[in-house]
């Protein structure tokens, strides 16, 4: 014998048959069990990340739609583990990669700072200081030496001498 069923019954999701009494009182319904606060009992889960790579700037579109791309638009691969060994295993043995409701390690994380928009920044730095530093010196002789040339004038003037 064999059991047929509509898809459309099939795909339909129903509640547990329970048992209606006469009395609905809420004591009555006690033997339901308290379904409201279970999800408080499940503990967050905890892996430890290690940097893989060099960081880099996160794309256009990945810094709108990345997480680990907003807050800084830059982002560091990283290779992370399950601290909990037993989960770890679980996780291995999956039969599906892409479950819905499988939780996955993050490829990536956020960071402030990347190495060589850092360096790059540094460098432009240190020649704008360098080509300060020239300016002002030339400014500083160029100065000197019109000081002197008007000493020197005011000198000839008072002894006669023309310059």
């Amino acid at each position: 014998m064999a059991l047929h069923i509509s898809s459309s019954a099939a795909l339909m999701k129903q509640a547990p048959p329970f048992k209606a009494k006469e009395n609905s009182n809420p004591a009555s319904l006690s033997n339901l069990g308290n379904y409201t606060h279970s999800h408080e009992n499940i503990e967050e889960q905890s892996y430890t990340c290690t940097p893989i790579g060099e960081r880099e700037v996160c794309l256009s579109f990945e810094k709108k739609t990345a997480p680990h791309c907003m807050e800084y638009q830059n982002k560091q691969p990283v290779r992370c583990t399950w601290d909990d060994p037993d989960l770890a295993d679980n996780m291995r043995n999956q039969t599906t990669l892409y479950d819905d409701d499988a939780i996955s390690l993050p490829s990536f994380r956020g960071c402030p700072h990347v190495k060589s928009i850092e360096r790059w920044k540094f460098i432009k730095f240190k020649s704008l200081n360098f080509a300060i530093a020239i300016m002002s010196i030339c400014l500083a002789i160029w100065r000197q030496r019109k000081l002197d040339r008007e000493q020197y004038r005011r000198l000839a003037q008072r002894i006669g001498v023309e310059v």
